[in-house]
């Protein structure tokens, strides 16, 4: 056959359709290719030059295992068939690898469609019709998976379904869905109101699930509610629904499916977690162990118990240390019972007494009337366990080094939960950390009592210690106004007699040198004196005889004492009498020497003719006794200097007045002793002012 002539050529013209092609010899044995459009040269990353006149198979070789396998054979049977049969013929999927443009090979899939062309009633060519089909055969592969994968977690029983009718406000689900409402499963698959799923919602969550619904209809936007249903055995379980809105064409919601998915036990997880977590954090050590367990009860109720009690081995009888429940009512209804019918035996075979025994909880997931029969005693105590309600019971042993010292007990009534395994596990942890707990505070306790003992043991020794010191400075001030008062009182005496002329007649060297010696012991006398007055200060010795007393008497009469001083000095002092009667209650004695050391010092430190002014004023509550001179003063620098033990201020008086530095330390003791305090006010070379305050009364 001249092929420059062939009615072949005319398919050339199909060069204009969008379709993807080959065309191929039929009478020649390797398919020899004629044509190839623009569109199948691209898909297959070939160059049409290098594909007409080659061997179909050599263009395009083996590049995949299925392919040899299995599509070689498909392609070569379809263009036989057609060939034969003059018939075309369809490779619905082709599984057949081609390289991309950057060189990597990429699963593809092919529609291949054959038909044929004749001349004079023979099939001479074949013309391929190709489509790429593998996004499409990815797609339902990948569906197949994911159907696969819903398959099975649909029946691991986590995940239910359902519709809601729009319309006719029902809800048809799985059975899954009906187990967690405790519906009728055939009833739920034919669909229900909606009021038999919302009676199903736990009785705290049905507001806030009921809005959540009414407000994702009013939206129209995709919803998820998470919340509790009771079941028909009253558990409960924790669900998230999710769904979805619909349209009709007539751009109205029709319908809403969804899924409800079961995460009770996550649920119950973290929520245990979270609460052993909670509970340890409020363990304190330095609570007692009646008030750590009384929390732990508060604790437990409602979050996981209605009833949470806790009982201690205590003197070989139990003793109901902690109870809690939702109403508190019925905790003092129980207390009264308890009263009156005191404490279980130990030798019950089961219960609270049987756990401290063997140190072994008991699990009641469901209490049947059966089980409370079986327990009660008498007909009275029957009733009272049913008017209780028990749904279920868990009783943990409270364990510290192998020895069980309690139980926690957990029941379960209003909330009308069934316990399960990991309820259990929690009731066990939370009496492990309560024992540990009380062990804790028991060892705290003991800590805290051997601790103040010991303090108490310090403060005792420290007592004794100052007594001792106390008295051991009391027989000092004893033995040393004994010893030092006593022979200087003697010299004095003798050396007066001397002067007086009990010894005869004396020269007047003699009297000179015997007057000096007089005024040294006389300054000796006052400065034992000064260090005995301050010894018993600082010993605490110094026990205040306070009476009522006119002060501007006692200021009066400090005057009179010293009148010969001031005026051998030629100084003058001025006190003007007060209008009326000053009465302050003090110690007189004391309060007088107070005042004559502090005139002395105002008289020594100021020079001969110079004035004294006293001043004495009230208020509704104290008095101030104001002792100003015209003195050498004090230099800001040393006026902290004043009142400290042994401080004396160097001026140019204080070589020849002398002195023990004590008198002013001491006057402020006895001051501070009646509750008052002494201020002072100094400018060097123009004098000093010392201002007494004291309290009228204390």
């Amino acid at each position: 056959m001249n092929q420059t002539s062939s009615p072949i050529d005319y398919v050339k013209l199909f060069q204009s359709l969008p379709t993807v092609f080959i065309v191929f010899r039929a009478d020649d044995p390797v398919f020899t290719i004629i044509e190839e459009n623009k569109s199948h040269a691209k898909m297959a990353n070939v160059k049409r030059s290098s594909s007409i006149g080659r061997p179909l198979l050599e263009v395009f070789p083996d590049v995949s295992k299925e392919y040899l396998k299995i599509g070689k054979s498909q392609l070569l049977e379809s263009i036989r068939r057609v060939i034969k049969t003059g018939k075309s013929d369809a490779i619905p999927k082709l599984h057949y690898d081609i390289k991309d443009r950057d060189g990597i090979m990429r699963p593809r899939y092919w529609s291949v469609t054959h038909y044929p062309i004749f001349e004079d009633g023979e099939v001479v060519a074949i013309y391929q019709a190709t489509e790429d089909t593998t996004a499409e055969n990815l797609a339902h592969k990948n569906s197949k998976i994911t159907k696969n994968q819903l398959k099975q977690i649909l029946k691991s029983g986590n995940v239910g379904t359902w519709v809601w009718n729009i319309a006719d406000k029902t809800i048809a689900g799985d059975k899954k869905m009906a187990t967690l409402f405790g519906l009728d499963a055939a009833a739920v698959e034919t669909g229900l109101p909606i009021e038999a799923y919302s009676a199903a919602v736990h009785p705290d969550d049905q507001a806030r699930v009921i809005k959540e619904f009414q407000d994702a209809v009013t939206r129209l936007r995709p919803y998820e509610c998470e919340y509790r249903t009771l079941d028909a055995s009253g558990d409960v379980h924790w669900v998230i629904t999710r769904g979805y809105f619909e349209k009709s064409r007539g751009d109205e919601i029709s319908q809403s499916p969804g899924i409800i998915i079961d995460i009770t036990e996550r649920k119950r997880t973290e929520e245990n977690l979270n609460f052993l977590t909670d509970a340890t954090t409020h363990f304190s050590a330095s609570l007692g162990y009646k008030e750590i367990l009384r929390s732990i009860t508060k604790m437990v109720v409602p979050k996981i118990a209605d009833w949470c009690t806790i009982e201690l081995l205590e003197n070989g009888a139990l003793q109901q240390v902690a109870l809690a429940h939702r109403d508190p009512k019925k905790v003092e209804w129980a207390k009264d019972l308890r009263r009156k019918k005191g404490p279980p035996s130990l030798d019950e075979p089961s219960g609270v007494p049987n756990v401290i025994r063997t140190g072994e909880a008991e699990y009641y997931p469901d209490i049947t009337q059966e089980m409370l029969e079986a327990a009660a005693k008498n007909e009275e105590e029957l009733k009272m366990l049913l008017e209780l309600g028990c749904s279920s019971v868990i009783i943990a042993p409270l364990t510290i080094e192998g020895k069980t010292i309690g139980a926690l007990t957990f029941v379960a009534t209003e909330s009308r939960v069934r316990y399960k395994s990991a309820d259990l596990e929690v009731a066990k942890a939370l009496a492990n950390r309560a024992a540990l707990a009380v062990h804790n505070a028991t060892l705290y306790n003991d800590v805290k009592r051997e601790l103040e003992e010991r303090r108490q043991l310090q403060r005792d020794l420290q007592k004794l210690s100052y007594e001792l010191e106390y008295r051991t400075r009391d027989e000092f001030i004893s033995l040393a106004s004994h010893q030092l008062r006593t022979p200087a009182t003697g010299v004095k005496q003798y050396v007066g007699m001397v002067l007086e002329g009990f010894a005869g007649d004396i020269t007047a060297q003699q009297r000179d040198l015997l007057n000096k010696a007089y005024e040294s012991n006389d300054r000796q006398l006052r400065i034992v004196s000064d260090l005995l007055k301050v010894a018993q200060v600082d010993a605490g010795r110094v026990l205040l005889r306070k009476a009522k007393t006119d002060m501007g008497a006692l200021i009066g009469d400090v005057i009179r004492e010293q009148f010969k001083t001031f005026k051998a000095r030629q100084q003058t002092v001025h006190f003007p009498p007060p209008r009326s009667s000053v009465i302050v209650l003090i110690d007189q004695n004391q309060i007088r020497m107070v005042i004559e050391n502090m005139l002395d010092n105002a008289s020594k430190y100021s020079e001969h003719g110079k004035t004294i002014d006293l001043k004495l004023a009230k208020t509704p509550t104290s008095v101030t006794i104001t002792i100003k001179d015209q003195g050498v003063g004090i230099a800001y620098v040393d006026q902290d200097k004043l009142f400290t033990k042994f401080s004396r201020i160097h001026n140019s008086l204080s070589t020849r007045v002398g002195g023990t530095g004590l008198g002013l330390y001491w006057a402020q003791k006895i001051v501070a002793l009646h509750g008052g305090s002494i201020g002072v006010e100094s400018i060097e070379s123009k004098g000093t002012t010392f201002v007494i305050h004291l309290p009228k009364t204390q």
